[in-house]
């Protein structure tokens, strides 16, 4: 008897769990942006600051603060950021939308910019989508199954004399992997690109202290609490240089009202570090582990085809498959 089986097994679970962290992830950092695009109230952003930072792709761009006026003046907020970078400084009043009086970024109208990241969440949700489909189609076919049928005599792969020595278990490795190969690498990467500098500087960096200067509010979470991010000036311990206007990385409960223990790169950087290593080994952490489902994979993808050369030189080809019209990423023997 033949029929289509989902099989999922243990490493399917795994990269379904992974799968759909990175769409949740992408999803959830290009949400808020969306949303203040599609419904956000518009206005115009005047650059009052801006300093020099590096972008994604390492490019240096222009970082501005200034002020927001909503297009019907009905209020207007004197201190934001722009969430996006400038080439130059802007001389003029930009077009953009905030997500209300409260924001503390304004956002340029445009989606492509969000492209890369819903990009990322759909292929996220594209594994565990053909999971599910699969797994329904599996269950509706064993009650369509649920009496035994004569199963025609055919010759399995797994009655076909083997030498000895060369017999094991197919580790299962199959095309449709490659969407959850592909985007835990794409996941460790990222984690490891966005730890790795800032658990470089808490390891090597100038020591100093981090006086915050201006803070803002952040969006409730699931339970409730909010959490404010700050900018500041950063003082190195030996008094050397000074960096005015700063960010921090990470987030307080509270505004800061004495000073806090950083770190910075350097002289020229544009955000300083707080010295908290779990922070950082978390991420380094979880891009490590997504890395394990692709390295498993090329492992096993590599004995496979050694086994299959070795079958091929002690045994004849095989005259039947298995069941060539599974639906799972395993076949069915």
């Amino acid at each position: 008897m033949t029929r289509r089986n989902a099989q999922l097994r243990w490493r399917d679970i795994i990269s379904i769990i992974v799968s759909l962290a990175i769409g949740i992830s992408a999803f959830s950092l290009a949400g808020p942006r969306l949303m203040t695009e599609l419904t956000g109230v518009e206005g115009n952003f005047r650059a009052e600051q801006c300093r020099w930072q590096k972008d994604y792709d390492g490019v240096r761009q222009r970082a501005c603060v200034g002020s927001f006026t909503a297009a019907d003046g009905s209020f207007t907020i004197r201190r934001i950021a722009a969430e996006d970078l400038f080439a130059t400084d802007p001389t003029g009043p930009v077009a953009s939308r905030v997500s209300g009086p409260s924001a503390d970024e304004a956002v340029r109208p445009g989606l492509m910019s969000l492209a890369p990241l819903l990009g990322i969440g759909l292929i996220g949700f594209a594994f565990p989508l053909w999971a599910l489909i699969a797994g329904t189609l599996d269950l509706l076919a064993r009650r369509r199954a649920a009496r035994p049928r004569p199963e025609e005599p055919h010759e399995r792969p797994s009655d076909l004399p083997t030498a000895p020595g060369t017999a094991r278990t197919n580790s299962g490795v199959r095309w449709i992997h490659s969407v959850p190969i592909a985007i835990s690498i794409a996941a460790g990467i990222f984690m490891c690109h966005a730890a790795a500098p800032r658990l470089i500087t808490q390891l090597t960096g100038v020591d100093g202290t981090f006086l915050a200067g201006r803070c803002a509010w952040g969006d409730f979470d699931s339970d409730g609490d909010r959490t404010m991010t700050c900018a500041g000036d950063f003082t190195a311990s030996d008094g050397s240089f000074t960096l005015p206007g700063i960010k921090i990385d990470g987030v307080f409960d509270h505004r800061p009202d004495a000073p806090v223990a950083a770190r910075v790169s350097g002289p020229s950087t544009d955000h300083a570090v707080q010295m908290d290593l779990v922070g950082s080994l978390a991420p380094m952490g979880l891009g490590l582990t997504a890395f394990a489902f692709p390295a498993w994979a090329l492992t096993a993808a590599a004995r496979d085809a050694a086994d299959r050369r070795r079958r091929r030189r002690t045994t004849p080809p095989p005259t039947a498959g298995g069941n060539p019209d599974s639906w799972g990423p395993l076949p069915s023997t």
